[in-house]
């Protein structure tokens, strides 16, 4: 009995042991400078919306963070309010930090090997950007070049093309490197999570990147799944509602990555379909009631033409000659309000069943009123001959993406179009193929 005793007294040591391991305390403290303030800032990342996590008070000019356990690791913001703040990774890792927040790249941060890992990665990406913004600027120049043909244009996309192939397969290589040279950290999920070579729908997604929140810890979850649906999802509305309902049921009910998930799809359909919008809007809130971001999604849905059964805002806009066309000039007419552009693979592609549509109705009394977000005038005229785009009505203020007319829409993406009866009242957005056909029939074929 007494050696039993001595065992169970030797066990009870060594749990001790063990527990003050796994206690041991996570500090971060550091100075920086300029600062008058008494008090420092913890934020905490759920994907795009920081919140703060902690405070401190400055003691002669040093602060401390000091935590009995690790804290949830993923990213957060650290600085004396959240617009001078800077990003890190915390979690589990002490670390020291100095530097001064007003010169770029002063901020040091000491016996952190997953923001050693970090700064290589930002390293990594603020090369790639700039070498993707020239190869854009490149384009951009090109195409505001006089007498610049949609023909030539397209060849020396294909040559810029080549070269950003060439620079990605690099820049993923270096990711990947990386990712092998920090193995089991956090910033090795999230290079991981970002490796879309050879994925499809179905392996898109990693087998916890719906359930473990280091996942919702940033803005990582809400960036690949808007990845997800741009390159993944078929292009029609229905196959979008059965993702974004996909998505949704995959994470746990009243997890951090569900909420991401909500956050992340609702933008996606507010200039697609705004009714499923509010629907998942009202869930967002149903579910998560003390969500700032969910009431300000809400707060935020477009509203005016946006709306099913309400006046569309009048557009008067310039075609190629100098004219001045109105949208309420073609009153008395059904009327497709088409936003594209000749530099938009999909409004190209959607072109022809505009076109079948204009001629199988046009007869009936229907047309189409084309907004280009060209900025390019001869291009865009090229393109409306290529298409074999007959109706008259063809209007651009040529500036892009600067268009006055798709901000009063609240256009974001293109192709987008709103469907008008005789009245001038929306009756539907976004109709591709059958579905507008469809409705044409029903509004159309009246006796």
């Amino acid at each position: 009995m007494k050696y039993l005793k001595r065992v169970s007294l030797s066990l009870l040591a060594l749990l001790s042991v063990v527990c003050l391991v796994q206690a041991k305390p996570v500090i971060i403290k550091g100075k920086l400078t300029p600062s008058n303030n008494s008090t420092i800032y913890l934020y905490k990342y759920l994907g795009n919306t920081i919140t703060v996590f902690d405070s401190a008070k400055i003691k002669a000019g040093v602060f401390e963070f000091k935590y009995n356990e690790p804290i949830a690791i993923g990213f957060y913001k650290i600085g004396f309010d959240k617009e001078s703040a800077f990003t890190i990774v915390a979690g589990s890792e002490s670390m020291v930090i100095s530097g001064n927040l007003d010169i770029e790249r002063s901020i040091t941060i000491l016996d952190s090997k997953e923001n050693e890992e970090y700064a290589l990665y930002r390293n990594l990406n603020k090369i790639q950007a700039a070498q993707n913004a020239a190869l854009n600027k490149t384009a951009q120049d090109l195409q505001k070049q006089p007498g610049m043909t949609e023909e030539l244009f397209n060849q020396y996309i294909e040559v810029l093309k080549a070269k950003s192939d060439s620079s990605n397969a690099v820049y993923n290589v270096q990711m990947e490197n990386l990712a092998k040279q920090y193995p089991n950290m956090f910033m090795t999920k999230v290079i991981n999570m970002f490796m879309f070579e050879g994925k499809t729908a179905e392996t898109f997604f990693g087998p916890d990147e719906f359930t473990d929140k280091q996942y919702a810890a940033g803005d990582m979850l809400y960036s690949k799944v808007q990845n997800y649906f741009q390159y993944m999802v078929p292009q029609d509305i229905n196959s979008w509602k059965a993702a974004a309902e996909k998505l949704v049921s995959a994470c746990p009910p009243g997890s951090d990555n569900r909420q991401v998930v909500y956050s992340s799809i609702i933008p996606l359909f507010t200039q697609n379909d705004l009714q499923y919008t509010k629907q998942l809007c009202n869930r967002f809130i149903t579910e998560y009631p003390n969500s700032l971001e969910a009431k300000q999604l809400k707060e935020q849905l477009p509203k005016g033409a946006s709306t099913v059964g309400e006046p569309v805002p009048e557009l008067s806009l310039m075609d190629a000659s100098g004219k001045i066309i109105s949208l309420s000039s073609l009153r008395g007419k059904v009327v497709l309000i088409d936003f594209w552009a000749s530099w938009c693979g999909p409004c190209r592609g959607e072109n022809p069943n505009v076109v079948a549509a204009y001629n199988q109705y046009k007869d009936k009394g229907f047309t189409v009123y084309s907004v280009s977000l060209d900025n390019n005038k001869d291009q865009w005229q090229a393109a409306i001959l290529k298409d074999g785009l007959a109706w008259t009505s063809h209007v651009s203020d040529l500036k892009g993406w600067q268009s006055d007319a798709a901000k009063l829409y609240g256009v974001k993406g293109i192709p987008a179009t709103f469907l008008i009866d005789k009245e001038g009242v929306l009756v539907a957005t976004n109709l591709r193929g059958e579905e507008l056909n469809a409705k044409l029939a029903e509004l159309l074929n009246k006796p």
